[in-house]
């Protein structure tokens, strides 16, 4: 049974934001790390000390800080390239005749 597109718009939106937020809060410890051996190039021995040091100076608070922003952007552009690509999955079934289960290749 074929969803209706707005409806599915809405589950594609959703679930970019999901992707998204995912991918900020799995990846946002080590972009932090990452920035801080960037901005302070002598101050750490390397990746890993760097890491722990911010954890046991500024505890989980500080490796997740920045986050607000990184969250902010990463949901509004997977939301936005999951449901653009679900509707250019729509417009292609549509122009070639096919119905809605069928699988595009």
């Amino acid at each position: 049974m074929a969803t209706h597109p707005a409806l599915q718009a809405a589950i594609d939106l959703s679930a970019g934001a999901a992707g998204g937020a995912a991918c900020v809060f799995s990846g946002q410890p080590f972009d932090t790390a990452k920035v801080k051996m960037q901005t302070f190039p002598t101050m750490y021995r390397g990746f890993l000390d760097c890491f722990v040091s911010t954890y046991r100076q500024e505890g989980l608070r500080g490796l997740y800080r920045g986050t607000s922003p990184a969250l902010l952007a990463n949901v509004a552009e997977n939301s936005v390239l999951f449901m653009s690509y679900g509707f250019c999955q729509h417009a292609v079934r549509f122009v070639s005749r096919q119905s809605g289960e069928s699988e595009l290749r």
